[in-house]
C-alpha cells in the first residue's frame, strides 16, 4: 500500500486536523500560552497532572487551549469536543472511545505497528548508511523519497519506538477529552492517563526524546516535507520550542518526576 493511501486510510483517525477544523468553524479556542488559566474548573497543577498535560501539550497549543487544564479546555468546550470525537473518531460515548484508546495503547500500537512493519519490510533496520543513500538516490517520486528518508531517520534515531510517542500522546489527549466531553469524571480520566504517562516516561529518556517520537509519528501520518517552512510540522515544532522556553509550561516538569496519583 502506498504512503498516500495510508494517509487516506487513517485520515478519520487524525485528531490534529480535526480539532483545528473545530476551532476554525466555531472560534471556540481560549488561548493561554503564558500559564494563566481561563477557568478554575478542570485546573489541576500538581506535578503529575502537569506531566500528563505535557504529553499532549502540542495539541493544546494547536487548539489555542490552556495547558493547565485537564484536556486543555474548560467546560464551555463540551459540545465542541463531543462533536469532534464523533465526527473524526466515531466516538459517541466512553465505550467507543476506549476502543480507540486501547488500539493506540496496545503492545503494537496503531501507527507504530505500521511503522515497524515498513521498516522491517524495507530492510531499513539492517541497512547501512551507504545502502540507504544508494536506494534513496534511485527513488524518483518526491513523496516516496520524503517517506523513505523519514523511515530511515526515525529508525536511526529511536529504533522501533520512533513513532510510539505519537500513539501514546494521542491516547492521553483522547482520555482527557473524554472528561471535557463529560463522558467520565476528571479523576477517572486522570487515573487512565496516568497509566499511559508512566509508560511514556519509561519508554523515553526525556521530553526532547518523547517530542521527537511524537513528531516522527506526525510526519509518518501526514507525509509532510519537514523542510517545508509553511507546513503544519514546522508549526508544531514552533510550539515545542515555545513550550521549552515557557518557564510555566509542563515541559519544565523534570522527566524523572515520580508519577503518582495525587488527586482524590
Amino acid at each position: 500500500m502506498s504512503k498516500m493511501n495510508k494517509v487516506k486510510q487513517f485520515f478519520n483517525l487524525s485528531i490534529m486536523l480535526a480539532f483545528t477544523a473545530c476551532f476554525l468553524l466555531t472560534g471556540c479556542g481560549k488561548s493561554n500560552k503564558s500559564g494563566e488559566t481561563t477557568d478554575a474548573a478542570g485546573e489541576n497543577t500538581s506535578e503529575t497532572t502537569r506531566f500528563i498535560n505535557g504529553t499532549y501539550a502540542v495539541m493544546t497549543m494547536q487548539n489555542e487551549g490552556d495547558y493547565n487544564l485537564v484536556g486543555g479546555q474548560d467546560s464551555s468546550m463540551k459540545e465542541s469536543i463531543k462533536q469532534m470525537l464523533q465526527q473524526w473518531w466515531s466516538i459517541s460515548d466512553l465505550n467507543s472511545g476506549m476502543k480507540q484508546v486501547n488500539e493506540l495503547t496496545s503492545e503494537n500500537g496503531m501507527h507504530s505497528k505500521e511503522f515497524v512493519s515498513e521498516v522491517k519490510e524495507l530492510g531499513i533496520d539492517k541497512m547501512s548508511k551507504e545502502e540507504f543513500e544508494t536506494k534513496l538516490a534511485a527513488i524518483t517520486n518526491p513523496e516516496q523519497k520524503i517517506h523513505f528518508q523519514l523511515l530511515y531517520d526515525a529508525y536511526s534515531d529511536l529504533g522501533y519506538k520512533a513513532v510510539t510517542g505519537w500513539d501514546l500522546g494521542r491516547a492521553n489527549f483522547l482520555l482527557t477529552s473524554f472528561y471535557v466531553a463529560d463522558f467520565t469524571d476528571e479523576n477517572t480520566a486522570l487515573d487512565k492517563a496516568l497509566e499511559v504517562t508512566k509508560r511514556i516516561q519509561k519508554t523515553f529518556k526525556s521530553w526532547d526524546e518523547y517530542n521527537r517520537s511524537y513528531m516522527y509519528g506526525y510526519l509518518y501520518w501526514s507525509n509532510e516535507d519537514p523542510k517545508d517552512s509553511s507546513s503544519k510540522y514546522t508549526q508544531r515544532q514552533g510550539f515545542i520550542s515555545e513550550l521549552k522556553k515557557d518557564s510555566k509550561s509542563p515541559f519544565q516538569v523534570k522527566w524523572d518526576t515520580k508519577l503518582e496519583k495525587d488527586w482524590k
